[in-house]
């Protein structure tokens, strides 16, 4: 390296180790004392301070407060304090998960303290679970959710059989085979849950918290219904919700007028294009014939045959 570059190549390392010497042990360069100053010397304008707390009294970090201007908003730092620039009197909005929100009204310069308190209807609140927005109350897993509009116009008369092709994963099918009258519904979650021999694999039925059956709800008495399709369940439920869970909620009374709704379905237990029997006359020749025809002997003999006629004239 030429001599003549050299003192000036060692004066600027020289500068830059000192420079990264100094700013290692926190002295502020010239430079930067220079914007320290700037910013020191600067209007701070009026601003409004505050303090947010719970209801024990410990600092809240992280709370929200707006105003109604959407750029003026912050959030508390690691004391609960935060700090607002604001020009007129203005109206807070202090909020923070799990708690209830608040809104105050704050003054240029003004020092204020807020308490807020845990929200007591928290599990009624929607939170996002990812692909979707569900009630705390449904947070375990695959849930499916019909309410009383989607099987109230049905003309059956219970729950399991207004369900059927309600709620996807629900299978609804009759208990014994064909479609007999009044038979009750097997139910089952996601088709078959189980192949030990006499082992049940069906859901449990909770009507408003008490375990309750199906078949034994009138459809216009349902409010919702949410299946909890997996065995996610069973951390809430017990040994029983493996094979799924179906949460029936009725409707309650409520504040206001009297309101009466009337609803009916009719039904008539008929069979329809029976077949209608031989008299007892005509069977016996109708036998006797075919037997003869055959070449072997009548099946009725004539005693009993004349039986048969004098109670066939008897009774026509």
């Amino acid at each position: 390296m030429d001599r003549k570059i050299l003192p000036d190549f060692l004066r600027l390392a020289t500068g830059a180790s000192v420079l990264a010497f100094a700013m290692l042990l926190g002295v502020p360069s010239q430079a930067s004392a220079q914007d320290t100053a700037a910013t020191a010397t600067a209007p701070a304008g009026p601003v409004v301070t505050g303090t947010v707390v719970d209801s024990e009294g410990e600092p809240i970090i992280g709370a929200t407060v707006r105003t109604p201007d959407p750029k003026m908003v912050t959030s508390t730092d690691i004391d609960g304090q935060f700090t607002l620039r604001i020009s007129k009197p203005t109206r807070l909005t202090i909020s923070y998960i799990g708690m209830g929100t608040l809104e105050v009204t704050a003054k240029p310069g003004e020092n204020i303290n807020v308490t807020m308190n845990e929200n007591a209807s928290a599990l009624d609140e929607v939170v996002v679970v990812g692909f979707a927005v569900q009630k705390k109350i449904n947070l375990t897993g695959a849930v499916g959710t019909a309410s009383g509009k989607d099987i109230a116009e049905r003309p059956v008369q219970n729950v399991a059989t207004a369900l059927q092709g309600v709620i996807p994963g629900l299978n609804i099918s009759n208990a014994t085979n064909g479609g007999e009258l009044n038979a009750s519904k097997q139910v089952n979650v996601r088709g078959m849950t189980t192949i030990g021999t006499g082992s049940n694999g069906s859901p449990l039925i909770l009507i408003d918290g008490l375990e309750g059956d199906l078949n034994s709800i009138n459809p216009q008495d349902v409010e919702n219904i949410s299946v909890l399709k997996d065995a996610a369940a069973s951390s809430i439920y017990g040994s029983r919700a493996p094979f799924g869970v179906i949460l029936i909620t009725t409707k309650q009374g409520a504040e206001g007028r009297t309101q009466v709704h009337y609803g009916n379905s009719f039904r008539w237990n008929k069979p329809l294009n029976m077949p209608k029997g031989m008299d007892s006359w005509n069977f016996v020749n109708y036998v006797n014939d075919w037997a003869t025809a055959k070449g072997g002997t009548p099946q009725f003999d004539d005693d009993y045959v004349n039986k048969v006629w004098d109670y066939y004239t008897t009774v026509r």
